[in-house]
């Protein structure tokens, strides 16, 4: 079944036009070194700005390097600890990069494993965001723009799985903005719960 759903994709993927998403496949990493901790973050994608706060003060940060078997080659795996984790937007990675033609019927695929929430009947969410903007951004706004597409997945998955998110148009000389998100579905006022998920091989695909 998991080998038929694979040749499905590939099929697919080879009948449409693929757009380069820079380091979407988390292969390139960057070392970091704190008075806490070495930490791994990947290239061309960067955390929230207190996210680098919480690393200074506690070393939890957000995005770090997956090297198992099942990655093709590294991926990047997120956790949202308990620490700070009521504000949602905080806990999130972006990516902003120049769009160098035109695009309609654009699609963001990506494989991604995602563990839920640690509390019980409390439902987390994997967010996953795009939109185009006129200049590049150096940092997440807290609010998204209304026109932003997003695909929540709330279903745990032990295993990677393939995930796909209809973008829309996208015209030369825009930015588009990747923003994943892991979002607490608690509503405790002293625990927050934690939840982890890991994303690869992200791809920008358009129908020829």
């Amino acid at each position: 079944m998991i080998k038929t759903a694979i040749l499905i994709i590939s099929v697919l993927l080879e009948m449409m036009a693929q757009i380069n998403v820079p380091n979407g496949g988390f292969n390139q990493f960057e070392t970091i070194s704190s008075h806490k901790q070495v930490y791994d973050v990947p290239v061309g994608w960067k955390e929230h700005r207190k996210n680098k706060t919480w690393r200074s003060v506690d070393g939890h940060g957000f995005a770090y390097k997956y090297d198992l078997p099942d990655a093709n080659g590294n991926a990047v795996a997120l956790h949202r600890s308990s620490s700070g984790s009521h504000i949602t937007e905080t806990n999130a990675l972006f990516s902003s990069f120049l769009n160098a033609e035109n695009h309609k019927n654009l699609r963001l695929l990506g494989r991604y494993k995602f563990s839920g929430s640690d509390i019980e009947e409390t439902i987390d969410t994997l967010k996953i965001v795009a939109f185009s903007t006129s200049r590049q951004l150096t940092y997440i706004p807290d609010e998204l723009p209304k026109n932003a597409s997003v695909l929540d997945l709330t279903l745990p998955a032990s295993q990677f799985e393939w995930f796909h998110l209809d973008v829309g148009e996208i015209k030369k000389g825009n930015y588009l903005t990747i923003v994943i998100q892991l979002n607490s579905g608690s509503d405790d006022s002293y625990y927050w719960g934690q939840s982890n998920a890991v994303l690869d091989d992200l791809k920008l695909i358009t129908k020829k």
